[in-house]
């Protein structure tokens, strides 16, 4: 009998230690899996209507991509007088795309990011799109797009100012496209990594 017990001792620690010495797969947190990001992205082109009564034109296209985004935005006032006339706004990276109201406004997008331009040196941008229907321009859109800046080169600096506020597009189209198996993004993001990423502007007077 002791010797049935010492060779079932011996086999129990034969077989933890090849347990224990067994390569083990890297742990994947399931927190970090709930947070994976599966998102979408727009195309949008066409002009809204200025303050000034004057045209202003934009092209776009922004969304999620392989884990990260993608994207550019052009923009051009075609004002004559005021601080925005002749605005040229070209992007160079896209650093948030993001819904800012996912309850309320599910539609709505935000794309962030930096510029250049030709009267403020370069820019962080935060440009808001909205697609509702087809076609998405007239005098009650009803699709949208407004525009935001925050000087990055002196003497802009800091300076904040809403280009465009958000509002029907005039001519045009905004296209919200479905997500497909190279949209995903980041994991997500908190409000303030949003609004950093957005160069300090939360959207908040851009309205909708």
């Amino acid at each position: 009998m002791k010797n049935i017990v010492r060779i079932l001792g011996v086999l129990v620690l034969v077989l933890l230690a090849a347990v224990l010495l067994t390569p083990v797969a890297p742990f994947k947190s399931t927190i970090a899996l709930a947070h994976e990001v599966v998102c979408d992205f727009t195309t949008g082109g066409g002009f809204v209507i200025t303050d000034n009564m004057n045209h202003a034109n934009f092209g776009l296209v922004a969304g999620c991509k392989h884990g990260g985004f993608f994207g550019h935005v052009n923009f051009v006032d075609h004002d004559t007088t005021g601080m925005f006339a002749g605005l040229h706004v070209s992007s160079d990276q896209v650093t948030a795309y993001v819904q800012p109201d996912p309850t309320s406004h599910p539609r709505y997008r935000d794309i962030c990011g930096t510029a250049d331009t030709n009267l403020f040196g370069n820019v962080y941008f935060r440009v808001r799109t909205l697609d509702v229907a087809e076609p998405g321009s007239g005098p009650t859109g009803p699709d949208r797009f407004g525009i935001e800046l925050t000087g990055i080169s002196p003497p802009y600096a800091g300076v904040h100012a809403v280009v465009v506020s958000t509002r029907f597009l005039r001519g045009g189209n905004m296209q919200l496209h479905k997500p497909n198996n190279s949209t995903t993004g980041p994991t997500n993001m908190t409000e303030d990594q949003i609004t950093a990423a957005c160069g300090g502007q939360t959207g908040d007077d851009l309205g909708f």
